[in-house]
Parts: structure tokens; sequence; C-alpha cells
């Protein structure tokens, strides 16, 4: 999604969206140019990432944090780095558009995001404990 960042949104949630897409982009594009793949190096394994999974991750956490959704739309401008976005120059001949980027901040709090689940999945013994962990909770809320 390379629209233009100033271009105002329909609705709040539609300026959610696109701000929360940017976020998950900048982020990927960040561990791209690192691992040459879209996966977090945890210090007990990788944790693969895509857009979808990155934004509903991070979404749900501010939510259950109990933030609204302007308080997590300030927040997800607040990470971007847009003075990087305005002062874009990529090419005079042609020009695709630019990748989203995060503030220093924001890619160190995207990666603590990311380090508290590792080391939750951890915690349960890894992904096929976590996996049971919530099975059984989610039996014994039914009763059976």
């Amino acid at each position: 999604m390379n629209s233009d960042i100033w271009m105002p949104a329909g609705s709040i949630e539609e300026a959610h969206q696109r701000a929360l897409t940017w976020v998950c982009d900048a982020y990927l594009f960040y561990l791209v140019s690192l691992h040459r793949r879209t996966v977090y190096r945890h210090q007990y394994g990788d944790i693969s990432l895509n857009q979808p999974a990155l934004q509903v991750f991070i979404d749900s956490y501010l939510k259950d944090k109990g933030w609204d959704i302007e308080r997590r739309l300030a927040h997800y401008i607040n990470i971007l780095d847009l003075i990087k976005y305005m002062h874009r120059s990529n090419s005079e001949f042609i020009d695709w558009g630019t990748v989203p980027a995060l503030t220093p901040r924001g890619t160190r709090w995207m990666n603590a995001c990311l380090s508290r689940l590792g080391e939750m999945v951890n915690s349960y013994g890894g992904w096929k404990g976590y996996i049971a962990a919530v099975e059984e909770v989610q039996t014994n809320e039914k009763g059976i």
C-alpha cells in the first residue's frame, strides 16, 4: 500500500488501518534488510512473520491493554519515521514508491513486543506446548 501519507482517510478506522499497514511494512522491510527474510531472531528460535499476522499481533496487543482506536492510531503515526518519508529522493528517472520506515524507538518497540512473545512461548515449552495450553483452556471453558 503506497498511497500518499498525507492523503486524508475517509474514517478513523481507515486511517488506523493505513497507519498499521505502514508500521508492519516498515518493520518487515527492516527485518529483510537484516536477515534477507521476514524473520525475527529470538534467542530461543526464529519467529516467522507476515503482514497479516504482525498486524493482528500488535493491534490486538494494544487493544487488550485498553487502548482505543485513536490512541493506537497516534502510536502508529508516532513510531513511523515521517521525516524520512517527506525527504525521500528515490530517483528522478523512475520512482515506484518509497518504503516506509520506523523511528529507532519504533523499531525497539516492535523488537520488544516480539521478544516478549518469544519469552511467553518459551515458558510453555515451545510453540506446541503453547498450542496445547490454549486448547486445554478452551476445553475447560466449554466445560468438556
